[in-house]
């Protein structure tokens, strides 16, 4: 039997937003942002999903001496009419992990889901890019114009290839008649296994603009910054790292083996 949908809270909700992140994607995109909003903005907790049938429950991700097994969460906010879920993507029964998530959006009566995801990119950190959204309607795509986003995409999963869980969601959400987008925002392959903070801040700015969200941009840049600084003092300190990054800043390739020695420096300041 998979796991169930429990209720924590019943918050008196006026057509809120829901906003969805993944752990483990490109960048840690969807966890960073959504965790970043739980806490700035002081989230209540609202539901979770139970694990069982929903995700691998024998290897357990260690941090820090600490374990942590894969989860469901979804948090609240009256006062800013939002809620958000962070969860880990399911490996198991996937559609009805998606039907209970929806379930919760239809609870809600929500005006829109947006999913938040990334994807590596053959690309600097420092190279202007814009996000990909997936529509359920092209209605949405008036709400998301500018030039941060394009939104002249038509994404469907090659022939026997499951979908993302992202586009999933979006197109079940779809079928149940629910607004709904997912963003992905391009991240520089080299920052992929780590939390891309450049990438954060702009995902952050979208939706103060968008969605009206107050979270204080401040840390956001803060980070990103900081991060910065770090390739720049690799940059200086190391030859290649300036070669390879000054090349795709170019709109060069790089072979096989520079990508990979980028890649493995970046390792070194990013852990």
């Amino acid at each position: 039997m998979t796991g169930q949908l429990k209720y924590v809270s019943t918050p008196q909700l006026r057509r809120p937003v829901l906003i969805a992140g993944w752990r483990g994607e490109a960048g840690n995109i969807g966890e960073r942002v959504v965790s970043l909003i739980n806490e700035a903005m002081d989230l209540k907790s609202l539901a979770e999903i139970e694990p069982v049938g929903f995700f691998q429950l024998s290897g357990v991700e260690v941090t820090r001496d600490l374990a942590r097994l894969p989860d469901c969460r979804f948090y609240y906010s009256e006062a800013f009419n939002l809620i958000t879920l962070l969860s880990d993507a399911p490996s198991f029964e996937v559609y009805q992990f998606i039907k209970n998530v929806l379930d919760v959006a239809a609870r809600f009566v929500v005006s829109h889901v947006v999913v938040l995801s990334g994807f590596p990119a053959m690309a600097s950190h420092n190279t202007p890019s814009q996000m990909l959204a997936n529509l359920s309607t092209p209605l949405l795509k008036d709400w998301l114009a500018g030039e941060l986003i394009n939104t002249g995409i038509d994404y469907s999963s090659p022939p026997g290839q499951k979908p993302p869980i992202s586009t999933y969601l979006t197109w079940e959400a779809k079928q149940r008649g629910i607004e709904a987008v997912s963003l992905w925002q391009p991240i520089p392959y080299y920052l992929a296994p780590f939390a891309d903070e450049t990438g954060a801040q702009r995902v952050v700015s979208l939706l103060r603009e968008k969605l009206a969200i107050p979270i204080e941009l401040e840390p956001v840049l803060e980070a990103a910054q900081k991060q910065r600084e770090k390739i720049a003092a690799l940059r200086q300190s190391v030859p290649e790292v300036e070669k390879y990054l000054t090349m795709l800043e170019s709109n060069l390739s790089l072979t096989e083996f520079e990508a990979g020695a980028l890649a493995a420096a970046m390792r070194q300041v990013m852990i």
